[in-house]
């Protein structure tokens, strides 16, 4: 679940930072809007202490809420260079005093905000309605980036969202954790709006099979690279669809973890041409086995794949062999196989494995590999590149630690 908001932060000054929290605190500040007008402006006049060019140079280093709140107050001339500045703003509760109902208006009327392009508002008791005053706000229109994880989001909220005008510039679209079914799936699916999303999180919803089929079929959504349906209810008819669609030929990473597919959904996506471009697939906890890693590691359409995430798949020895053995999975650099049934003797396919001789990160905790199994994995001449390797939670003594 990688949010494209997740910019280089820069370090303020301690009282810089001060001022940042306090502004945060203040109510009054936040929601007033008419305060950073031009005619509430101590200095109206552009012809101030500094040229624009050293203005924006200063605003580079500040926090967006902090240019909000404040750099927009100094002066017009501020207030003007201010508005080059794309902004990036989390509303996190623990950060303010007042409730979330002030904060939710003040979005959708506050006119400093129309530069704003990154928008965090995850955990914030939001419910359907609430957005319904955001995505009908034009001070929103180039926001590209909009984060409403964990509130209590329903169907008829996607409604609002799929069907803004002003929301027509979101490439990532993260409702993790909130109460969408597959009503609300079809809203995104069929939404012109949203035809630009190249990242949509739905992690831990109550989507199931129909859901993804109108996922799937959707050519509004044919430019996604990135799509998380983790913790759902998804079996392997829902990744039938999946994998014969046209229009999912662009999804460069896959997450479908904690959901019923089975050997027969993995065998799906292996087979699946049109899934051909992934370079990252997640199936935790999906109780694939090792047929099922089979079906992945002997697949021609998985060969671009570099971080694979199997834990908790009952998987076995020979699971590990099949991986082990994979020419196909030579461009792994990330294998997860922690909480399965791996022995020693699985650990030694791995350890004398040419094919996984790119891999910088291993994860085989609470399997049942020995001191003989650590042994191997340590002297292997193919696991050089491993600079994260877990083997916590196996059966080694301490001469294995």
């Amino acid at each position: 679940m990688t949010n494209t908001c997740a910019a280089k932060k820069r370090k303020l000054s301690p009282s810089v930072e001060t001022g940042v929290v306090e502004a945060a605190n203040s109510s009054s500040i936040m929601i007033n809007d008419s305060a950073a007008k031009d005619d509430f402006c101590p200095t109206s006049s552009s012809n101030g202490p500094f040229i624009d060019d050293i203005i924006l140079e200063i605003l580079q280093f500040l926090e967006s809420l902090f240019i909000v709140q404040i750099c927009m107050k100094i002066s017009k001339q501020w207030r003007q260079v201010s508005f080059q500045i794309p902004l990036s703003i989390s509303f996190q509760p623990k950060h303010f005093k007042c409730d979330s109902k002030p904060i939710k208006l003040f979005l959708a009327n506050c006119e400093c905000l129309k530069n704003l392009t990154c928008l965090n508002l995850g955990h914030n008791e939001i419910s359907s309605e609430d957005v319904k005053h955001i995505s009908t706000s034009e001070c929103l229109k180039n926001l590209t980036s909009l984060d409403l994880s964990d509130n209590h989001i329903d169907s008829e909220g996607v409604k609002y969202i799929a069907t803004s005008e002003w929301l027509k510039n979101l490439t990532y679209l993260n409702l993790v954790g909130n109460e969408i079914d597959n009503e609300g799936v079809k809203y995104i699916a069929m939404s012109d709006c949203l035809k630009n999303l190249t990242s949509l999180d739905l992690y831990g919803n109550e989507i199931d099979n129909e859901g993804v089929k109108y996922i799937s079929t959707s050519e509004c959504l044919k430019n996604l690279t990135s799509l998380d349906l983790n913790d759902n209810h998804i079996g392997s008819k829902g990744v039938k669809h999946m994998a014969t669609s046209e229009w999912m030929k662009n999804l460069t990473s896959l997450d479908l973890g904690y959901n019923h597919i089975g050997s027969e959904g993995a065998k799906y996506i292996a087979e699946s041409e049109c899934l051909k471009n992934l370079t990252s697939l997640n199936l935790v906890g999906n109780e694939i086995g090792s047929k099922g890693v089979k079906h992945i590691a002997t697949s021609e359409w998985m060969k671009n794949l570099t971080s694979l995430d199997l834990v908790g798949n009952e998987i076995d020895n020979e699971g590990a062999k099949y991986i082990a053995m994979s020419e196909r999975l030579q461009n792994l650099t990330s294998l997860d196989l922690s909480d399965n049934e791996i022995g020693s003797e699985g650990a030694k396919y791995i350890a004398e494995s040419e094919w996984l001789k790119n891999l910088t990160s291993l994860n085989l905790r609470y399997n049942h590999i020995d001191i003989e199994g650590a042994k191997y994995i340590a002297t292997s001449e193919w696991l050089k590149k491993v600079t994260s390797l877990d083997l916590t939670c196996n059966q080694i003594d301490n001469d294995g630690n």
